[in-house]
């Protein structure tokens, strides 16, 4: 289903530290597999497309990328993403009313 090639092959043609620019690419890649496999199952994969999913901070700007390459770190390759960025925290609020008896 996921195709490591293609980020894999990117990410080998970049520098050990990886800047936005770095890491927007390899989103971007990341986005188009995902978007036609999903396309293909018919639902949207987001949070089990890929090995890497179980490591997803959706609140970064670029989730998938940094899952991908901390799951690159792991399996032991040098590299890292300088100044991740998150995205500001949303908070919904729901207030329960309580039945009147």
């Amino acid at each position: 289903m996921w195709n490591e090639n293609m980020p894999l092959e990117l990410l080998k043609d970049m520098p050990t530290q990886l800047n936005e620019e770095n890491t927007a690419k390899i989103q971007r890649v990341i986005d188009v597999d995902k978007y036609k496999n999903s396309e293909w199952k018919g639902y949207d994969l987001c949070g089990e497309y890929a090995p890497f999913c179980k490591n997803c901070d959706k609140s970064l700007d670029y989730p998938c990328a940094d899952a991908y390459i901390r799951m690159k770190q792991e399996q032991g390759m040098n590299v890292e993403i300088l100044g991740a960025k998150k995205q500001p925290l949303k908070i919904r609020i729901a207030v329960a009313k309580r039945k009147k008896i």
